[in-house]
């Protein structure tokens, strides 16, 4: 039987593995600037899945929140403002001095921080945020009771959106607004609402998943080979990942008892957070010493070995950090309960 706390392990090891293909997106980005044999247009191309992945846990998580924890106000957006928030500042602040060479001084610096266009990933949790607050206000609105009906509305948000509504209001790209990716945040409440009735249905029909792994294959496969790229939002491509996204939920669930990885709070967000700040470091460090980095790119073995170098240099920041918001938050709790008995 597939508990509550099996998925979530599982939840944690699609973050990870998507937090895994968003590092190799940027990665492969920056290799096709020099190099780009198949292998490394095959691994951007795939690299996509990743922050889908990602949206789709988060929708998946949130509803989880809502139904498991009931939290107030002040409790949830506290939690977004230490984990989500102040951390996604921090990175913007980081990536601003490393691509110019100076720390923010100007009204338009800090904006563009806070809109998340000092690093090109950032677009992501500037578009979270949003959803958070979304998410909460119309949480006794968008419901188990309604999801089968609301979710058609999203879907179609989410295709006029994209295609006709949005127009590059300051500057900000389609994928900074939370209507181009709403239909895929909620198919994460759908999933997580009906998970019993979704993961009984493809753990008793085998033949089934087979199915839905060969068109989840047949897909990827299909938009490697496509010479039109296709975008995050991309609906065809969201469907796509959803079929992926169950797949490896059953995959993860049936080794959850075998992995020994424990779960870490932040630790794949801030992979994705802060992975590009050392693509940025190592990079100039290649030019300083040599250069140029063409010759790293140009070599397959050495390649794979920059990417596995980046990654997990990105793992080890990340759980430092982990450590570190976690001392903060239990001293925040420490104080607090002091003040509290001071105040008795």
């Amino acid at each position: 039987m597939y508990t509550d706390s099996k998925i979530l392990k599982s939840l944690f090891y699609i973050q990870l593995f998507s937090s895994f293909l968003v590092v190799v997106g940027h990665f492969t980005a920056s290799v096709l600037y020099f190099n780009d044999p198949f292998w490394v247009v095959a691994l951007n191309q795939i690299s996509r899945y990743g922050t889908v992945l990602l949206t789709i846990a988060t929708g998946y998580l949130t509803a989880y929140s809502f139904e498991a924890k009931s939290p107030a106000f002040r409790e949830f957006f506290t939690g977004k403002l230490v984990y989500i928030f102040l951390p996604y500042l921090v990175s913007g602040i980081l990536y601003h001095y490393l691509l110019k060479k100076d720390m923010p001084h100007t009204a338009e610096d800090y904006a563009n921080i806070f809109m998340g266009k000092t690093g090109d990933h950032l677009y992501f949790v500037f578009m979270i945020c949003q959803y958070y607050v979304f998410a909460y206000f119309f949480r006794k609105w968008i419901t188990k009771q309604n999801i089968l009906y609301v979710i058609w509305i999203l879907l179609a948000v989410q295709y006029v959106y994209i295609n006709y509504l949005h127009k590059g209001w300051l500057g900000l790209s389609t994928r900074h607004m939370l209507p181009s990716w709403i239909f895929t945040l909620y198919m994460g409440h759908l999933l997580y609402w009906y998970r019993e009735a979704i993961l009984s249905f493809l753990r008793n029909n085998r033949s089934i998943l087979m199915l839905l792994t060969g068109i989840a294959t047949a897909a990827a496969m299909f938009f490697v080979v496509s010479s039109k790229l296709y975008v995050a939002v991309h609906l065809s491509f969201v469907f796509a990942t959803l079929l992926s996204f169950l797949v490896l939920m059953v995959f993860f669930l049936e080794l959850v008892d075998h992995l020994r990885l424990k779960f870490r709070k932040g630790l794949t967000y801030f992979i994705f957070l802060f992975h590009s700040a050392f693509l940025i470091l190592f990079k100039d460090f290649l030019f300083e010493q040599y250069g140029e980095v063409a010759w790293v790119f140009q070599n397959t073995w050495y390649s794979l070995l920059y990417l596995g170098l980046i990654f997990g240099c990105s793992c080890l920041l990340s759980l430092l950090l982990v450590y570190l918001v976690r001392g903060l938050e239990q001293l925040g709790k420490m104080l607090g309960r002091g003040r509290r008995e001071r105040l008795q």
